[in-house]
């Protein structure tokens, strides 16, 4: 959908989402053309062209998904006061109480979905209802976007009943594979099938989950849209061209990275105590690896023997890397020391940082590149 609206030449063609470094690859998403002509999620790329010889092969782009969902999030601000992230592209929003500025819900629905495909080109697929589950099933069930489907209240359990078990969320996790295998021995695979047992008897043979697949098969979900919590981050990345896979030429990047972050840090008087690096392999598939700290700190001396076992945490397969991004978070106030008495001669910081404040007074006058150190050059 977003290499669509980027591109109008993959528009009404069959289109697939896969890496594209191998033939082997199997495809992850499909378009509605492609699904016509008989490929599926799952199939490797040399199958799907035999099958659909005119297949455009896009390779997947986390980061313009992330850009996207941002920009989703952006867009549904001004309709909804409160909305909870479930997934890429994907909200829960709560219209509690907008009736007198925007109307009903299903106008509203409708104008969001309306101005997601005039302006970003995005069809939309939304569920209406009372509550979270019934709307999230509501929209999973609906097939070619754009779509709204309302659920009014009431109508709950007619409209669960004849769906599969398998669409509740989580079903198939692996802490919760025995509660569908005791499902699938009672044949209970309909929410309306279990709606018809009894509480007491769906806690004889599940145990405690029987109450909350009791509840959502009667369309009862209390459970309420969470505000999203806004954490301080700091980021930094580099697209690597042409492709690395030298570990030291690598490393001397991540330092310059790690670098450009303490300085900001320092700047903004704020220290980290978690970091966290994602690398992305030219095939198109990233490792991230995060650590917390013991302490909290804007040094690099401190930080640049964590970025290195993150680095050799991540890199465990020998595939070229296009990209790098390092991610810093859980950011305080450093903690000042204060002194008891008026000493004569105030304290010396350690050698390490007075180094990395020389670096940054110098860079902040004759620029950032004025003055670099040699392993991050190479």
């Amino acid at each position: 959908m977003l290499a669509r609206a980027a591109d109008s030449a993959l528009r009404d063609r069959p289109v697939v989402v896969a890496p594209t470094h191998t033939p082997r690859a199997l495809i992850r998403e499909i378009s509605p053309e492609a699904s016509r002509e008989g490929l599926q999620p799952g199939m490797p790329i040399a199958l799907g062209r035999l099958i659909c010889p005119g297949l455009r092969v896009i390779p997947p782009d986390s980061s313009l998904t992330h850009a996207a969902h941002h920009e989703l999030q952006r867009h549904i601000s001004s309709a909804a006061p409160v909305w909870e992230s479930i997934g890429p592209g994907s909200l829960f929003l709560d219209l509690t109480g907008t009736t007198r500025l925007f109307g009903p819900p299903i106008d509203t629905a409708t104008r969001i979905s309306r101005a997601l495909a005039c302006r970003q080109g995005w069809p939309s697929t939304i569920g209406l209802a009372g509550n979270k589950l019934v709307s999230q099933l509501a929209a999973t069930t609906l097939a070619k976007p754009p779509q709204v489907l309302s659920i009014h209240s009431g109508s709950e359990q007619p409209f669960l009943a004849p769906l599969p078990t398998l669409l509740l969320p989580g079903l198939r996790r692996a802490h919760t594979s025995q509660v569908w295998q005791r499902l699938e021995d009672l044949n209970l695979l309909t929410l309306g099938a279990i709606a018809a047992v009894s509480l007491a008897h769906l806690q004889a043979v599940l145990g405690a989950p029987a109450n909350l697949l009791h509840d959502w098969a009667q369309g009862i979900d209390p459970s309420p849209v969470h505000l999203p919590i806004a954490q301080p981050m700091l980021e930094r990345s580099l697209r690597l061209d042409p492709d690395e896979v030298d570990d030291q030429l690598v490393l001397g990047r991540l330092y310059r990275l790690l670098e450009q972050l303490c300085t900001t840090l320092r700047q903004q008087q704020r220290v980290c105590r978690l970091i966290s690096l994602t690398i992305r392999h030219s095939d198109h598939i990233e490792q991230t690896a995060g650590e917390t700290l013991t302490q909290s700190t804007y040094w690099e001396i401190d930080l640049q023997p964590v970025v290195a076992r993150l680095f050799y945490r991540c890199f465990s397969r020998r595939v070229r890397l296009t990209g790098l991004r390092l991610h810093v978070s859980r950011l305080e106030p450093p903690a000042q020391q204060l002194l008891l008495f008026d000493e004569s001669e105030s304290v010396r910081p350690p050698r390490a940082h007075r180094l990395s404040l020389a670096l940054d007074a110098i860079r902040a006058k004759f620029g950032e590149r004025a003055l670099s150190w040699g392993r991050t050059l190479q």
